[in-house]
């Protein structure tokens, strides 16, 4: 079996297939819905200064906590439901740009996804900053803002872009007490109109990181658009029997190979760039390289 079929296996099982796979599904639950913009019913002015000092602007309603907090990503708790609680982020002065949602996805599909970094959230706007916050758990929601990467995204091969200026969501990140890997999950999308999600394991040595070679340590998902992508995704999943014609899923090619570049003094809140070149796209064929830049508001520690 060569390396392809390998990584073609594993990527079926495990990897960005999940995305593909819930594209035939269907469910019978939601997360976060479309409801319509503004302040949430009871709400003050944005100028009580209820807004943490890391994210200026930023509208807290008095019964939402910030629970942790950093420079680059605060964790809000609620009563509320996810889309009164998306509501109220939007009603301060972060105007909200992107947004996924699950649609019709059941309980089941959304936890699979979340095993992979997906979570439903917004991407929000605030003069040249962009954050992401994450919505999870109904009724009661919780909130996690963090800091969004922007830089140049590339992504060569036949009918791709190449270089374009976009950004880079990264919305988990865990690190095994076992053998210090880390684990990378991340939203991103270009000003050329190609998007998509993935995972990546790095493993560790000494104070290097490398992308693990492993049939379950990448899952690469592109999506063509003509929008963003957060709300295009959000289609594919209010349509689950519909697969979209620009929804490509990349896996490892006999060429594949892979660097990372870790930022120094970033070991708590890892940093950098994954280049990876040698992927094959199974839907339009061709090889594919991607350049992404990531960075790790927040590491949980897993055994």
């Amino acid at each position: 079996m060569t390396r392809r079929d390998r990584w073609r296996t594993g990527a079926v099982t495990l990897g960005a297939a999940v995305v593909l796979a819930l594209t035939a599904c269907t469910g019978g639950g939601s997360d976060p819905d479309t409801t319509p913009e503004g302040r949430p019913a009871g709400a003050g002015p944005t100028e009580d200064g209820a807004a943490p000092a890391a994210f200026p602007g930023l509208y807290l309603a008095t019964d939402v906590v910030p629970v942790e907090s950093a420079d680059t990503r605060i964790t809000l708790a609620s009563g509320r439901r996810c889309r009164d609680l998306s509501a109220m982020l939007a009603a301060g002065q972060w105007h909200r740009v992107d947004r996924l949602t699950f649609g019709t996805l059941g309980g089941a599909e959304v936890a699979l996804l979340a095993g992979f970094g997906g979570v439903a959230g917004d991407l929000l706007r605030r003069g040249d900053r962009l954050v992401f916050a994450g919505l999870e758990g109904d009724p009661t929601c919780t909130a996690t803002v963090a800091e969004v990467t922007r830089g140049e995204i590339g992504i060569e091969g036949r009918g791709l872009p190449g270089a374009s200026p976009g950004w880079v969501a990264t919305t988990r990140c865990y690190r095994s007490k076992a053998d210090g890997a880390l684990t990378v999950s991340l939203y991103f999308d270009t000003e050329a109109k190609v998007g998509g999600q993935g995972q990546f394991v790095l493993t560790r040595s000494g104070d290097r990181y490398q992308v693990d070679d492993d049939t379950s340590a990448l899952t690469l998902v592109l999506l063509r658009h003509s929008g963003r992508y957060l709300t295009s995704m959000s289609a594919v999943y209010a349509e689950p029997n519909r697969r979209p014609a620009g929804l490509s899923q990349l896996v490892a090619g006999d060429s594949f190979r892979a660097e990372v570049t870790v930022r120094d003094g970033t070991a708590d809140r890892p940093a950098g760039t994954v280049e990876i070149a040698g992927l094959a796209d199974e839907s339009r064929g061709g090889a594919v390289s991607v350049s992404l830049p990531f960075a790790c508001a927040h590491v949980t520690e897993i055994r």
